[in-house]
């Protein structure tokens, strides 16, 4: 299965990573978060979302100047089952996301 790769530049709650039952459904088991920016570090919360439920994997974490978070233990999940959603704060925050 092909990663999902997106960038967000500044702040943003709830952003869809991984929609629940898409059109390519599949399991997914690492997130990579990487701060972009060059001066600030990011807050970072990532969650599951069942269309009711939400079950928090990090909540705002923070991610230093020019660094990174690989998310790899105990991370699975099905599509079809949850949306993959993150929320990101801080001043300025730029960062690129991979999950795979």
């Amino acid at each position: 299965m092909a990663g999902i790769y997106k960038k967000f530049t500044g702040a943003a709650s709830n952003q869809l990573l991984v929609t629940k039952g898409n059109s390519n459904p599949g399991f997914y088991k690492k997130i990579l978060i990487a701060n972009e920016n060059t001066s600030n570090a990011v807050n970072v919360t990532i969650d599951l979302h069942d269309g009711t439920n939400t079950y928090t994997i990090i909540k705002e974490v923070e991610i230093p100047v020019k660094s990174s978070l690989v998310l790899e233990d105990n991370v699975e999940f099905s599509s079809k089952d949850f949306s993959l959603r993150i929320t990101i704060s801080g001043t300025s925050p730029e960062i690129t996301v991979i999950v795979k």
